[in-house]
C-alpha cells in the first residue's frame, strides 16, 4: 500500500517480518521453500466458541471449529482471522503432523478489519516454528499459492492467480479494505487460508464471493500489525464517512460547474459521523485528497494495482491521521483538513456482529425484544441477506446509516407462548415504533419508558407496544413477576436479567 514501506520499517518487535521485504537476495532464496518449510510456519487452530442460541438469546451453545489456519508472524505470535476467534472460550494450536496441542489466547483482535493476533498461554511456547515474512502488495495477474489445513494433518497447496483488486467489507458490517479476487479452486469457504508468493505471506483469505476467493492484502495486514505495535496504541482504520460517486455525464458535470476532463467525485451522501460533515455538503465535488488527484472516474494510480478507487488511499491511513481534501462548490475550489475518525460498525443503525458477551435482549410478558443488528439477521441462516424478512432487509439495505447517537431499531423477535400473552403468540419479526405512546431507539430507552408508567384503562395499568406495520400489543403490568417466573421455568430462561423489571 502507499507509504507502507516507511511505516513498516520503524517496527522493532516484528523486524523479522518486514526488514526482509527489501532484501531481494532473501526473496530469491525463498522461492525454493518447500511444503515442509511452510509446515513450520502454518498452524492448525481448533476453537471452541460460546455461540448464542439464535432462538434463545439468553442461552449459548458450544461448537468446536477445527481446521482453521494461523501463521507465525513473530516470535510466539500467530496471525489469523478475527471472526474465527470471535466468542472463543478455548483455542488450541497444533503443528502439522504433531499430536501435541498448544493452548492459545487472543492477544489482540480488530473485528472490523477481521484480523487477530494469538499467543500461547503462560507456560507454553510455539517451540520450533519459523516466522513467515510478510511480503509487499503485488500486481494484478500475479500467480500465488493458497495454503489450507487439511484434516489437521497436512497442508493443501493450490495455485491461483490474482484477477482483480476490489474494496470489500472485511466482515459483515466491517471496515472496507482492498482484497484480491483470485481465480482457481479453493476449499469450501476459504476462511483463514494463507496466500503466499516467493516464500512471503501476501494475504489471508476471508471467504468466497461469486466463486472467487477473497484475500485481505498484505498492506492491510502490515497496517494492522504496525498499528498494534505503535507507541501510540492501536488507532484502527480511518473512515471518511461519505459516499463519493464519479460524475460522467457531460450535462451533470455542467450543472456542477466542472471543467471538461477534470477528475472529480461527487459527494452523494455525507454522514453525520464524518469528520468532514462540517465542511462538505451533498453535490460538492472532491478533486483530490492530500497529494492524490483523481481522474474522470474518481480513480488514482496505485503503484502496484494501477487505477483504483480513492478509498484505497483512505485505508492506508490510521484513525487520527490528518487528511486534507480539495473540493469544488459552485465553481469555487476550497480546501478542508480534518483528522479521520475510527471506523465502527456500532455507529450504524444496524450494527455489526457482537464479538463477546450476551446478546442484548429483553423479555416482557413472553415478548422477546432484540436490537436489529447482524447478530439477529444471521439467525436466518448463511444466506440471510436473501432469506431474512423483507421488512428487516429493507432497513438493513436502505436505511442503515451511521449516527452519532447510535440509535437502534427494536424488533419483536418472537413470543414465548403463555396464558398471559394469549392471542399474540404467533407474532414475530415486527419493528417497534413506540412504547406507551413514545418512540424509543434502544433497549435502554425502552426499559426506561416501560418503568415510567403505562396506559391506564378502567383502573388498570397496561403496557402498549405499537409496531410500524400497524400492529398493536397491549399487556397488563399486573402479575408480570409471576408470569416471568412461570415463563422462566417453562422455557429454561436461566438469566433473570433477561426479563423486564419494574
Amino acid at each position: 500500500m502507499i507509504n507502507f514501506s516507511k511505516r513498516i520499517l520503524i517496527l522493532t518487535m516484528i523486524g523479522p517480518l518486514v526488514l526482509l521485504l527489501s532484501n531481494s537476495a532473501y526473496a530469491k532464496v525463498q522461492k525454493k521453500r518447500s511444503r515442509s518449510d511452510y509446515e513450520r510456519s502454518i498452524l492448525s487452530l481448533s476453537i471452541t466458541k460460546a455461540v448464542p442460541d439464535p432462538d434463545s438469546p439468553w442461552a449459548i451453545q458450544n461448537s468446536d471449529v477445527a481446521g482453521h489456519a494461523g501463521v507465525v508472524v513473530a516470535d510466539n505470535l500467530v496471525l489469523t482471522q478475527a471472526s474465527v476467534v470471535s466468542r472463543a472460550v478455548y483455542i488450541q494450536a497444533q503443528k502439522v503432523d504433531d499430536v501435541s496441542k498448544i493452548p492459545m489466547r487472543v492477544v489482540f483482535a480488530d473485528y472490523e478489519a477481521n484480523l487477530a493476533i494469538l499467543a500461547p498461554v503462560e507456560g507454553y511456547s510455539l517451540g520450533q516454528t519459523r516466522i513467515l515474512p510478510l511480503g509487499p502488495d503485488i500486481p494484478v495477474g500475479s500467480d500465488v499459492t493458497v495454503i489450507s489445513i487439511e484434516n489437521e494433518r497436512h497442508l493443501q497447496l493450490a495455485s491461483m492467480r490474482i484477477l482483480d483488486v476490489n474494496v470489500r467489507e472485511a466482515t459483515v458490517g466491517g471496515t472496507t479494505v482492498p482484497m484480491y479476487s483470485l481465480g482457481g479452486q479453493a476449499r469450501s469457504g476459504c476462511r483463514s487460508d494463507l496466500a503466499v508468493r516467493d516464500g512471503l505471506l501476501i494475504g489471508i483469505c476471508v471467504g468466497v464471493v461469486d466463486q472467487q476467493p477473497q484475500i485481505i492484502t498484505s498492506g492491510i495486514i502490515a497496517h494492522f500489525i504496525a498499528d498494534k505495535h505503535s507507541a501510540d496504541g492501536y488507532r484502527g482504520f480511518g473512515s471518511f464517512g461519505a459516499t463519493l460517486l464519479p460524475v460522467t455525464s457531460p450535462w451533470h458535470r455542467k450543472t456542477l460547474g466542472l471543467e471538461d476532463g477534470r477528475g472529480a467525485l461527487r459527494v452523494a451522501v455525507i454522514n453525520e459521523t464524518s469528520p468532514f460533515a462540517d465542511c462538505l455538503s451533498v453535490d460538492d465535488v472532491v478533486l483530490g485528497i492530500d497529494q492524490i488527484n483523481v481522474d474522470h472516474r474518481g480513480f488514482f494510480m496505485h503503484s502496484q494495482w494501477g487505477a483504483v478507487p480513492l478509498r484505497n488511499y483512505i485505508v492506508t491511513k490510521y484513525a487520527g491521521d490528518p487528511v486534507a481534501i480539495r473540493f469544488q462548490r459552485k465553481s469555487e475550489v476550497k480546501t478542508c483538513s480534518r483528522r479521520l475518525r475510527r471506523y465502527s460498525s456500532s455507529d450504524y443503525l444496524v450494527a455489526g456482529q457482537t464479538t463477546e458477551g450476551p446478546v442484548s435482549h429483553m423479555i416482557f410478558g413472553g415478548l422477546i425484544f432484540r436490537e436489529l443488528n447482524v447478530d439477529f439477521l444471521t439467525m436466518f441462516g448463511r444466506d440471510w441477506q436473501n432469506n431474512s424478512p423483507a421488512s428487516l432487509l429493507f432497513v438493513y439495505n436502505y436505511q442503515n446509516k451511521p449516527s452519532l447517537t447510535r440509535r437502534r431499531e427494536i424488533v419483536l423477535a418472537n413470543v414465548l407462548g403463555d396464558v398471559f400473552n394469549a392471542g399474540y403468540e404467533k407474532l414475530a419479526y415486527l419493528i417497534l415504533d413506540a412504547v406507551n405512546g413514545k418512540r424509543v431507539s434502544s433497549l435502554d430507552e425502552m426499559r426506561l419508558q416501560l418503568k415510567s408508567g403505562g396506559v391506564l384503562r378502567e383502573g388498570m395499568e397496561f403496557a402498549q407496544f405499537d409496531f410500524k406495520d400497524g400492529t398493536q400489543v397491549v399487556l397488563p403490568y399486573a402479575e408480570l413477576d409471576e408470569t416471568h417466573q412461570r415463563i422462566a421455568r417453562t422455557y429454561a430462561v436461566t438469566d433473570p436479567n433477561s426479563f423486564f423489571k419494574k
